[in-house]
């Protein structure tokens, strides 16, 4: 279901490097607290200016941004961070994420990772999902810069389920299966469905019956569901955005 680039074995995570990381974070040295702990010798962080820095930006609140109450925070923030995003913000934005869906649903925010904007996310979710010359099957009149952000540096292809006016520009199950087939005569391996959900261009939203069909077809062909749900909160009127959560 992942692409050789995911599954494969590169990354270095297993290092000894980070393995001394691990461990450090485990019984971290304290001249006081912890003095049999373990010294972190692999990381280069200069905190010697930190009372400095501190006091300055306690001083020029109005020149730095920061508050008496972010200052306090600083010295976590200028360190290295957790890879998958600030621990706060993503707690912060499931509460956001649920509520834009009504709290209809819950996020759990060890399932996230935070992407500078939906491109960043879609173009990794590409790199995750698809080796180069995999198909992602999207509805049409999709966002043109999917072109780009999908294909340009990962390799994958787009293959379209062509929507008609006729219903509203609506995915019916033909179009669907339609698209399957295709891919396959491009012999092109499909790995998933791509909607954007409220849609770029219409601005419609998907009806939960189309999203019953997505998530029926994908399971019987074993494929994933992304779903953009980045202007979910911008939605007025009827009918209602209905989240894939």
């Amino acid at each position: 279901m992942l692409s050789a680039k995911a599954t494969l074995n590169s990354h270095g995570q297993d290092s000894s490097y980070f393995l001394g990381w691990e461990e450090y974070e485990k019984n971290p040295y304290h001249s006081v607290n912890n003095p049999n702990g373990i010294i972190q010798m692999g990381l280069a962080e200069n905190q010697l200016s930190f009372d400095l820095l501190e006091s300055w930006l306690s001083n020029n609140p109005d020149s730095s941004g920061f508050t008496a109450q972010s200052v306090s925070s600083f010295k976590e923030l200028a360190l290295f961070q957790d890879y998958h995003g600030l621990p706060a913000f993503k707690n912060a934005l499931v509460d956001f994420m649920s509520e834009i869906r009504e709290n209809k649903v819950t996020f759990n925010p060890n399932n996230l990772v935070l992407t500078a904007g939906a491109t960043s996310a879609n173009e990794t979710l590409m790199f995750c999902l698809a080796d180069p010359g995999d198909a992602f099957l999207i509805p049409t009149p999709y966002y043109p810069g999917f072109d780009r952000d999908l294909k340009w540096r990962t390799g994958a292809e787009i293959v379209p389920i062509h929507c008609s006016s006729s219903n509203g520009f609506r995915i019916t199950e033909q179009a669907l299966q339609d698209a399957y087939k295709q891919a396959q005569n491009q012999n092109l391996k499909v790995k998933g469905v791509l909607v954007t959900n409220p849609s770029n261009p219409l601005g419609t939203s998907l009806s939960l019956r189309e999203l019953e069909l997505l998530v029926t077809f994908i399971s019987s062909k074993n494929l994933h569901l992304i779903s953009d749900e980045i202007y979910s909160g911008t939605v007025f009127g009827s009918p209602g955005f209905v989240s894939v959560m």
